[in-house]
């Protein structure tokens, strides 16, 4: 069957193309001033002021460089995201039959396209296309054409095109104009070689064709480039590329005014570093080697100096337990397990030196396809050179069905017995309302003898537990009324059980583990009333040990008693974090069980899953950072000696504004919009960003790093803004007032968030309190005075939205900047602006995944 595709538009006519003529420095990539639709028709406006690139030849043939007989008309455009490529090419004689990704598309008519992103950087590229849309896509780290063979890497492109064509292919009898192709290659594609340029950055490069035809014996091999190596049809002459020069959005043809014409750094900011105190410890990371794929636990090999952990296998969600060869050098990392399950926590039996027993608290699949069930698992490592994990070993100790807050967690008391831990089972407010009833075994520690089993399963109840004889108690409980615990551990100098919990709407809680404690949930929420509807078990409720609300910790991970050397105002003390704001805390207790000291101690820009313990007894601290990322790290004496300025404790002391009263941000500050805003009680709100004048590497202009999906990175010193007004009389803007002013401040590489408060006279507003404070508005509504509640939040608070989870910025991203904002009398498209302004930049680095190579011909 004959395949016809009538092209609905042509390209411009060759007086249009004459106009931009390739000149003698070489040739343009122009700026994109409007979308490309990628359907292979070329007929989208932005195309119009693209350069035609029409000078197809043959150097290498004869001193003359005879052109191609069949024409070529190629272009390039260029924008933030994307290097658009559109080629219509004469062709008589349709032919294509390679459908393999990465085939030898060159037995076919194809379009080809070379790419050397800079003489002084590694690699070139190769992009085809044939009439079928076939790929073939390659990048050479070496320069050296005879060797480009053996050095293609490993590197996945995601490039994409359409093709239209206007004949018959593959019938040979028949009289074919000719076909088109059009695409887009993701700046991502060009990473390993530096990524997106900058504008007037220059690049060398060919575009090339293969044309077949039954009229000649062999294809003809064209270019765009002035390839010099006579008698040889080699695109892989890099050194003779054409020149190929990046135009960027200012200087493009037709070009509209910009929001902002020049960059102007902020000079007058004066925020810099903090307001607070310096905390008495920081976070350092040791064993720089290791970096585990997403790591949710790690502790230490008893009797060696080798760490055991835990690394979540994502996407696939199941987890590997890896150990490493030694510590603080971890060496090759060694594989003991690879479960399906999703692995939390693990523990050694105390007589691990003699029988190797490891127990591992995890969640998967019903062997028999019933619900997912918890369970603890014991295996064997062997107690003999090279000390293996043998999988086969696998016993089930215990297991009960939960569908979320699964516990698990594990610690042998000093009396030999087995603790662990479950949680409602649910993923809200206790839904089955499980948390005070006793007849199963969710919601609770349990206290199990794994030593002496009984007859048909593999542990007994000791007798000593508190409700062993009760009936319609289940005998295993030894304390209950948990929503999600994570993470418990014993103290080796007292066996205290201590262990963390988080909460649902308020609080996070710390309890020390007593025999037949209720700790309340679901009628309590640690301290506090949550469902006082609901029945409270028959035994009284106990309060947590320590307690957070959620305006300081938002999901507690539980730690250890610590009774190392190298902190020796921390020994004896229980020493915890919470995975959503990275903070650390410690508390003491007297041998009475009251309080001595209760502080935080480091605050870190990690999500911490896990601490444990080195082979030294110095403290160990997961980061559940992905991708590779993930490290640990100890805590040393935070020793700050300050002298700098004093951190700004009102908005005219900031320099962030002009004129504090009138709302006139500082000369240089950049106002931007975001198209979907968060809810903020109805406020109307006004935004803009500081960049400091210089980076932190000194360079005269900070960077920003831009991300196509994600939120943005800026250098240290950035200050964004937020101001929120309220009005006084409902739906009458003219009623407006200020009422609180934000700062997201960039220090140290770190993300720090501030609240100022405006004053009544609406003259200036005034820093608040680190922990927040609330008050009220009142508002005159229809209905008459309505008090209006307000927030202003504490310095954890604002980092629990603007967590490491979203890059910390939530409005500086491209889906939230790709709109348009005013500028005084200008409108433009922000993304344009940040473009022209020169602030946007692609990390160098390989973010695209790997994927085997084809061979090359």
């Amino acid at each position: 069957m004959n395949r016809r595709c009538c092209l609905p538009v042509m390209l411009l006519s060759l007086a249009t193309f004459s106009r931009y003529g390739v000149g003698d420095d070489g040739f343009e990539v122009r700026w994109a001033n409007g979308p490309v639709t990628i359907d292979g028709h070329l007929n989208d406006p932005a195309w119009e002021t693209a350069q035609v690139i029409d000078r197809f030849t043959l150097p290498w043939l004869q001193e003359d460089e005879r052109p191609s007989r069949t024409a070529t008309r190629a272009r390039l455009l260029w924008d933030r995201s994307y290097l658009y490529f559109a080629a219509d090419l004469e062709d008589h004689d349709l032919y294509a039959d390679i459908t393999e990704h990465d085939g030898p598309t060159w037995d076919n008519d194809v379009f080809e396209m070379f790419f050397r992103p800079a003489r002084d950087k590694a690699g070139y590229f190769e992009l085809q296309v044939n009439p079928l849309n076939t790929h073939f896509d390659a990048f050479f780290r070496d320069h050296n054409p005879e060797e480009a063979a053996a050095h293609i890497a490993e590197h996945l492109f995601r490039f994409e095109s359409a093709v239209a064509l206007n004949g018959t292919l593959d019938d040979r009898d028949d009289a074919d104009d000719g076909w088109t192709v059009e695409g887009r290659i993701p700046w991502s594609d060009f990473l390993p070689a530096g990524g997106r340029p900058n504008p007037d950055e220059e690049w060398t490069f060919a575009l090339c064709r293969y044309d077949y035809s039954r009229e000649w014996d062999d294809p003809e091999l064209s270019t765009c480039a002035p390839l010099r190596l006579k008698d040889v049809a080699d695109f892989h002459s890099i050194d003779d590329y054409a020149p190929l020069k990046f135009i960027g959005p200012a200087n493009s043809p037709d070009a509209a005014p910009f929001g902002i014409s020049e960059f102007t750094p902020v000079t007058t900011s004066r925020v810099f570093g903090s307001p607070d105190p310096p905390l008495p410890y920081r976070a350092v990371r040791v064993a720089e080697e290791f970096s585990p794929t997403w790591p949710v636990f790690i502790t230490t090999e008893p009797g060696s100096r080798r760490l055991i952990f835990i690394d979540e296998i994502r996407p696939q969600s199941h987890s590997r337990i890896g150990r490493t060869a030694g510590f603080p050098e971890t060496g090759e990392i060694e594989s003991l397990l690879e479960t399906p399950d999703v692995a939390y926590g693990l523990e050694f039996h105390p007589n691990f030196a003699e029988n190797g027993y490891m127990y591992v608290g995890s969640k998967g699949l019903d062997a028999e396809g019933g619900p997912k069930r918890c369970r603890i698992t014991r295996y064997t490592i062997s107690r003999e050179a090279p000390y293996a994990l043998d999988p086969e070993s696998a016993v089930v100790i215990i297991d009960w069905v939960s569908d979320g807050h699964d516990g698990t967690a594990i610690t042998f008391g000093h009396d030999g017995m087995m603790y662990v831990t479950t949680g409602d089972g649910t993923s809200d407010s206790d839904t089955n309302v499980v948390g005070q009833t006793l007849d199963h075994l969710l919601a609770k520690v349990l206290r199990i003898d794994v030593d002496h089993p009984d007859a048909g399963r593999n542990y007994s109840v000791p007798t000593d537990n508190p409700w062993v004889n009760e009936p319609g108690i289940v005998p295993e409980a030894w304390a209950y009324g948990l929503r999600n615990p994570w993470r418990m551990t014993t103290d080796p100098a007292n066996g205290r059980i201590w262990l963390a919990q988080n909460g649902q709407d308020l609080f996070e809680q710390v309890y020390v583990v007593n025999k037949g404690d209720n700790y309340g949930w679901s009628v309590y929420e640690g301290s506090q009333p949550f469902y006082l509807s609901r029945q409270l078990g028959p035994h009284p409720h106990v309060l947590p040990t320590f307690e957070h609300p959620h305006s300081e910790a938002r999901s507690l991970t539980g730690g250890i008693v610590y009774h190392g050397s190298r902190l020796p105002d921390l020994r004896g003390a229980y020493i915890y974090s919470d995975y959503s704001t990275g903070k650390i805390w410690g508390g003491l207790l007297d041998d009475a069980g009251s309080v001595v000291w209760h502080r935080e101690l480091a605050d870190t820009p990690f999500a911490i899953t896990a601490i444990n313990l080195d082979p030294d007894g110095e403290l160990l601290i997961s980061d559940h950072q992905g991708d590779g990322k993930g490290a640990i790290y100890t805590l040393e004496p935070n020793i700050v000696e300050h002298d700098g300025p004093e951190f700004p404790t009102t908005l005219s002391a900031s320099g962030m504004f002009t004129s504090v009263t009138e709302h006139i941000p500082a000369e240089g500050a950049i106002t931007y919009s975001v198209n979907s805003p968060l809810w903020s009680d109805g406020t109307y709100k006004e935004r803009f960003l500081a960049l400091p004048q210089f980076d932190e590497n000194g360079s005269p202009k900070p960077l920003i790093t831009f991300h196509p999906r994600n939120s943005w990175s800026f250098s240290n010193g950035t200050v964004l803004v937020k101001s929120f007004a309220m009005e006084m009389v409902e739906n009458d803007p003219a009623s407006r007032r200020w009422i609180e002013t934000r700062f997201l401040h960039r220090n140290q590489n770190e993300w720090v968030g501030y609240s100022y408060r405006w004053n009544d006279e609406q003259t200036d507003a005034a820093l608040v309190a680190g922990e927040g404070v609330d008050t009220t508005f009142d508002v005159h509504t229809a209905e008459g005075i309505e008090a209006r509640p307000w927030r202003y939040p504490s310095r954890t608070e604002c980092m629990v939205c603007h967590s490491r989870a979203a890059n910390y910025l939530l409005g500086l991203s491209t889906p939230q900047l790709n709109g348009e904002c005013n500028y005084n009398d200008t409108t433009d498209n922000q993304l344009r602006v940040f473009e022209h302004l020169g602030l946007e930049w692609v990390p160098p680095r390989d973010r695209t995944g790997r994927r085997p190579r084809a061979t090359r011909r």
